[in-house]
């Protein structure tokens, strides 16, 4: 087989290009040690550089815009990628650098000098701490604070407040077994703990345990207690009660945020974000102690969700040229080097991340989210 026939199609991240010329560079990284009065020096070899791999590349056409895009979108996502290398063949490369160029005398035609290092898989020990235990842990003293806080600011009952009372924590506890979708304590329950203000707390705490979703308990985050009369008993139990299934709400928000899995980079920084105001928020009618322990609890969740939304993807913006199925918009944006299971996979993404009808018709022209590599 001649040269010319073993000669590989140009791509990077399964978007091909035209080359012009490729070449290398390597060098060693060597330390030289000169002394006095020595005429030779003493060199100390540390290694080989990383080969840096320079392509001269273009691609071309009457409608080169939107190949020049979609290569563009490519060299500027970040990581490694696959690069199909005329010469050389297929492995995972890094972008260094890259230079577009685009002239009236050759119109038509983008070309691009780019820069790759061969990228390696480095493998071996690595130190991460445990975000999503830190959250759970620093939870656990917020709970404690918070009911804390409650047992002390439930004023002891005066016999014209009692009915109030009951009314009051019996509304609590089926605004929030509402939610879960349950109707189960009775007035007559309420009545038996109605002065045994920890007893309330931990019910409460029990029944928002139980909500596994974040829709759900965010409709939990605004909540007041009515409170029956503008006395001073009953407005001191409203406040009371607004405070802690407020914060018992975000706490068990934050318990749920360090088990969540998250798609993308956008989807992990929005429900920081949200969690990050939440626990902002319910903090302002905190007791001292109860403020410190949300406010460490709010620093945690939102290192616990950077940290883990390093690895994730981020969404990019991409318009395909023309009418293409799902499936091949897939493999041109990340090519098939995670098999025939990952690119179905993508595909599907594409499909449901942007409402698509038909996943074999998507309109050229109309931009597309996709996560990027």
């Amino acid at each position: 087989m001649s040269w010319r026939e073993q000669l590989q199609p140009a791509s990077f991240r399964g978007t091909p290009f035209f080359v012009d010329d490729a070449s290398a560079e390597g060098a060693r990284r060597v330390v030289v040690h000169e002394y006095p009065l020595q005429d030779k020096a003493e060199t100390e070899d540390l290694g080989a550089r990383a080969n840096r791999i320079l392509i001269n590349g273009y691609v071309l056409g009457n409608d080169y815009f939107a190949a020049r895009d979609e290569l563009l979108l490519k060299l500027q996502m970040p990581g490694p990628g696959e690069l199909v290398h005329p010469y050389r063949g297929t492995f995972q490369a890094q972008l260094i650098s890259y230079r577009l160029a685009e002239s009236t005398r050759e119109g038509g035609m983008a070309r691009f000098d780019m820069e790759f290092v061969e990228a390696a898989l480095v493998t071996g020990p690595s130190e991460r701490r445990d975000t999503p235990r830190r959250v759970l842990s620093q939870a656990a003293a917020a709970v404690a604070a918070s009911q804390a806080q409650f047992v002390q600011a439930w004023p002891l009952q005066l016999a014209a407040e009692f009915d109030r009372a009951v009314a009051a924590v019996l509304n609590a506890v089926r605004t929030v077994e509402t939610v879960i979708g349950v109707v189960t304590v009775a007035q007559d329950e309420i009545a038996g703990i109605i002065s045994l203000p920890a007893r309330i707390a931990a019910r409460i705490r029990e029944l928002i345990r139980r909500i596994r979703d974040l829709a759900s308990l965010r409709r939990l985050f605004a909540y007041r207690a009515p409170a029956g009369s503008n006395t001073r008993g009953a407005l001191a139990n409203a406040a009371a009660l607004s405070a802690l299934v407020q914060q018992q709400a975000v706490i068990a928000a934050a318990e749920l945020s360090a088990s969540l899995t998250f798609d993308s980079q956008r989807q992990a920084l929005a429900v920081q974000d949200e969690l990050a105001d939440a626990i902002e928020r319910v903090s302002y009618a905190a007791d001292d102690a109860t403020f410190d322990a949300l406010q460490e609890l709010r620093t945690r969740v939102v290192e616990d969700i950077r940290t883990r939304a390093v690895d994730l993807s981020r969404i990019e913006r991409y318009t395909p040229s023309e009418t293409l199925p799902a499936l091949v918009i897939a493999q041109r944006l990340y090519g098939v080097g995670n098999g025939v299971e990952g690119l179905l996979k993508r595909e599907a993404d594409i499909v449901s991340r942007n409402g698509i009808a038909h996943p074999g018709f998507v309109r050229g022209g109309v931009p597309l989210e996709v996560l990027s590599d």
